[in-house]
């Protein structure tokens, strides 16, 4: 059906070219924009630019896309004539006509398309533009149109309305003078566009015959004449024109959301160079900024003409005017004057935080006249405003026993937007005292961590996972995003400004670990040092009336970073606080070998547990040898934070550990080795806890560990090449009965691979997917025999003497080289020569045909799947020979590549066809 369609369309589309002088319009500009209503229903508008005493339209014709019959618009704008609106004029000499209509879509287009393509078609456009068909171009038809995408689950995403654009697609400049125009576009859904400068079409997929950039009218690659649109505003700026004349580019407009394509818009966008004595006034130059929800943003804005007794008229356009029903921004204007000025006045509320700035186009534009004419001439100034929420106000913590209580004000001033999610809360050890500058938003990159997956919907939060040593530092975030219908997808997701940091002093009121260091490295007699401090006396510490003595502290060891096992392996015990002085531990006899060790310290008041430090593991080093290095790794489990590790290795002449380097990650790469020899290593870690107060640095051992280096680096990967005899017989009967394909390889000596391969894989995929290993070889050149076949796909491994693999090389795969071609000529006249119609032979790798040929009248004389053909030059229906004349064919043959049945026209039309004499005589 589709097939039929884009027939029919084009079928129409060179009728339409014989009747041009019936429907000449000469449409200057146009584009299709379309706005949600209802589910599947959308409001289309069509705007086209005319001049005002041109040859016009009440009614235009538009495609939906969706299979049912084009429909006639009305125009609907501008004064009412003889019962017809007739479109507003502009200035310059144009107008502005709109045609609108309302459309309901059957529902989601099946896949693999998932879009319809709404589009206007005019068979002619206004004569003399520069830029099209060497300036012929009142034959050259102008087609837009705006593709109406549905996701495969739509419910994740959302229906979609167009962007639409605020400034006509129209232009207008002065040779040797900037030319700097903003399209105004404007998304009510927030999506993110971008804007791509490219051919306009004259129907779809057609491109205008003989377009070129204006930039190069008259001289290509000229410095002084650049062309270009920016990507993200799609502001157009010419820099500068040299060239009086009408020009026309196509504007592709893409449209995103979740980083997902939802739309494409094509417009046709028209550009008037002149040559008047006049120059565009100039708009005071405005910096991007941006706004705090509920704040007021105020600017003044002045613009001025060079060309004295000019009147300069200021106007302001763009999405805050527009965002009904949210808070509507105001542009209070002066008279018209040199210079002139304006007050922009906005106060945005909450609903209209979002990802994507917010654009205003002040518009400046003179009162030039010539001849009684007016002609002036624009600048427009870009601004973009993004809209940010609020902070979270009065945020506060306390600490109680093992939690932190976190609250903030309640209500935060933009709870009551649709958009608001919820509140993430942040911490940081320690302090990062930064003042959020105005419009600042998020934590990323600041050192914090986000505390909670789920945005909370409450006021409060409970930090449950604290450690005695530390401060605790948190900020508040309040996130906003849209929903997808199903209310399940969140999409241009944004975060307020962060809130001021509080933090908060976590009481010594029980031991802090500080120490587990390996002594002695052994499966069996290994030895590792416990320490740590004792709690604290005093105001919001432990209190030794409330938790009187006898004291105690129990050290529990666990196998692992995770504690496992977990057993009572000491206990130290006091009658006073002032006799509490046992800190450290020596545990031997435990494997420190292969596995790490954890321990925690448990603090009892006269046999009541009053709590226990945080688990602190030993520090486990692992060692990779590599060629001619060993990669050094490690990782502990400790509540306090390591700065730096330094890294030993054990000298083999004197035995003793020196230092090599220092890391300040969790690995180490020794380099400059000899395989074959063994190396030994420790880490030593240095820490600390961010209470000043207790010990620092906090230094601990790891186990000791060995390695040998050896050679693990791969030969240089394979480069494969392969050929036949394809070449060869390239266009010419297959004359040979060799299916051979020679696989050549070379070597591009790299940095990181060694050129010492001994024998080379060979792989190969019939279908090109599914690749298995045929044969190994110890040579450069192989070569593969097949049967009745030289399709498939290869690639090359090189492996070396210790069994070291290098990646695959490229992958190349080879197509059958089909030969079937047709004679234009056969003579059935019994004479034995050329009697039956057959390929030229011999033919290769084609399976069968549908051949078809018919008479010149259109029926069909003969059909057959037999690639030989064979055919006797009779009617196939009544077996009587055929008069001597041409006769059509048309069909496909069917040639394997790669394991499938590919179906190609038949040579020699690209359609799959030709013709046939058939003569009889002798």
């Amino acid at each position: 059906m589709l097939l039929s369609k884009h027939l029919s369309k084009l079928l129409f589309f060179v009728l339409s070219l014989f009747s041009l002088d019936a429907w000449a319009t000469h449409y200057r500009a146009a584009d299709v924009t379309y706005e949600l209503i209802a589910p599947f229903t959308y409001r289309v508008t069509i705007r086209t630019i005319a001049e005002d005493n041109a040859a016009d339209r009440d009614t235009v014709r538009i495609s939906w896309g969706d299979g049912t019959p084009e429909e006639v618009l009305a125009r609907t704008n501008g004064p009412i004539v003889n019962g017809f609106h007739k479109g507003e004029f502009i200035g310059f000499g144009f107008k502005r006509n709109l045609y609108i209509g309302t459309h309901t879509f059957p529902g989601v287009p099946p896949p693999p398309l998932n879009y319809y393509v709404i589009s206007f078609y005019d068979p002619a456009r206004r004569n003399g533009i520069t830029n099209i068909n060497n300036g012929t171009s009142d034959q050259i038809p102008i087609y837009v149109e705006d593709t109406l995408r549905f996701p495969a689950d739509i419910a994740s995403l959302g229906y979609n309305n167009s962007p639409v654009f605020q400034q006509d697609p129209i232009a207008y400049g002065n040779v040797n003078q900037l030319l700097v125009h903003s399209q105004n576009p404007w998304d009510s859904d927030g999506d993110s566009l971008t804007f791509e400068l490219v051919t306009p079409l004259q129907f779809s997929d057609i491109p205008v015959p003989n377009w070129q950039n204006p930039q190069n009218i008259p001289t290509p690659n000229d410095p002084s004449n650049q062309f270009k649109i920016d990507k993200f505003t799609g502001e157009i700026i010419w820099n500068v024109p040299k060239q009086v004349g009408l020009y026309n580019v196509g504007i592709l407009v893409r449209e995103y959301r979740r980083g997902i394509l939802l739309g494409t818009l094509l417009r046709d966008f028209h550009i008037v160079i002149d040559n008047k004595p006049n120059r565009p006034p100039e708009i005071s130059l405005l910096n991007d900024t941006c706004v705090r929800a509920g704040d007021l943003l105020q600017v003044h804005v002045t613009a001025s003409d060079p060309d004295a007794g000019q009147l300069v008229t200021l106007r302001a356009d763009g999405g805050p005017f527009l965002d009904a029903p949210n808070s509507l921004a105001t542009f209070t204007a002066q008279p018209p004057g040199n210079p002139t000025s304006g007050s922009f006045s906005w106060q945005p509320d909450c609903n209209q935080v979002r990802n994507q700035p917010y654009t205003v186009v002040f518009t400046a534009q003179d009162n030039f006249a010539q001849g009684g004419n007016q002609l002036p001439l624009s600048d427009d100034e870009t601004w973009l405003i993004d809209v940010v929420a609020p902070p979270v106000q009065n945020p506060a913590a306390n600490v109680a026993g093992n939690t932190v209580t976190i609250s903030w004000q309640n209500p935060y001033f933009c709870a009551s937007s649709k958009n608001f999610r919820g509140f993430s809360v942040w911490r940081k050890i320690g302090s990062n005292p930064f003042v959020p500058t105005y419009c600042e938003t998020g934590l990323d990159g600041k050192g914090y961590t986000r505390l909670n997956s789920t945005l909370l919907n409450s006021y409060s939060y409970f930090d449950n996972d604290i450690v005695r040593g530390q401060d605790y530092c948190y900020r508040i975030l309040a996130h906003f995003s849209h929903l997808s219908p199903n209310g399940i997808f969140e999409y241009d997701k944004v975060e307020s400004v962060p809130s001021v940091e509080i933090c908060v002093n976590v009481p010594l009121d029980i031991p802090v670990i500080t120490n587990v260091s390996v002594n002695n490295t052994d499966s069996l007699t290994g030895s590792n040092f416990v320490a740590w401090s004792k709690p604290r006396v005093g105001a919001n510490q432990l209190d030794t009336l409330q938790s009187p003595p006898p004291y105690s502290f129990e050290i529990y060891q666990g196998t692992g970073f995770v504690f496992s096992g977990a057993n009572l392996i000491h206990t130290y015990t006091a009658n006073s606080y002032f006799a509490l002085n046992d800190t450290t531990f020596t545990h031997n006899n435990l494997n420190t070998k292969t596995t790490a060790n954890s321990y925690k310290i448990v603090f009892k008041s006269n046999g009541d547990s009053l709590g226990s430090t945080a688990i602190a593991s030993s520090v486990f080093l692992t060692a990779e040898p590599l060629d001619k290095s060993v990669h050094l790794t490690w990782q502990e489990n400790v509540p306090w934070t390591n700065d730096s590790f330094a890294v030993f290795k054990q000298n083999k002449a004197t035995l003793v550990f020196d230092s090599i380097g220092v890391s300040f990650n969790h690995e180490y790469v020794d380099t400059g080795l000899i395989n074959d020899s063994t190396y030994c290593y420790y880490v030593k870690s240095f820490g600390h806890y961010s209470v000043s107060s207790l010990k620092f640095p906090l230094i601990n051992l790891s186990q000791e560990t060995c390695a040998t280096p050896q050679d693990t680096v791969a030969p240089c990967t394979p480069v494969l090449s392969v050929d036949n005899d394809c070449e060869k017989f390239s266009q010419k009967p297959w004359n040979t009965n060799d299916f051979v394909n020679h696989l050549h390889l070379k070597f591009d000596s790299l940095p990181d691979c060694d050129n010492d391969a001994t024998h080379y894989n060979i792989f190969f995929a019939e279908n090109g997917t599914d690749f298995v290993k045929i044969d190994s070889t110890t040579d450069t050149l192989y070569n593969h025999t097949q049967q009745e076949n030289i399709s498939g796909c290869y690639y090359v491994t090189a492996v070396d003497r210790l069994g070291n693999q290098s990646v695959p090389s490229n992958i190349v795969c080879i197509d059958n080289c089909v030969y079937y071609q047709l004679p234009n000529v056969f003579t059935p006249n019994g004479d034995g020569s050329n009697d039956l119609y057959k390929p030229f032979m011999p033919y290769r790798f084609v399976n069968k045909i549908e051949l078809s040929i018919f008479n010149r009248w259109g029926e069909k004389v003969f059909e057959t799947t037999n690639p030989d053909i064979l055919w006797d030059g009779s009617d196939f229906k009544t077996g009587k020979p055929l008069n001597d004349g041409i006769y059509l064919y048309g069909g496909y043959y069917y040639e394997t590549q790669r394991g499938k049945e590919l179906k190609k026209p038949l040579p020699p039309n690209k359609k799959g066809g030709g013709y046939i004499h058939l003569f009889r005589a002798k």
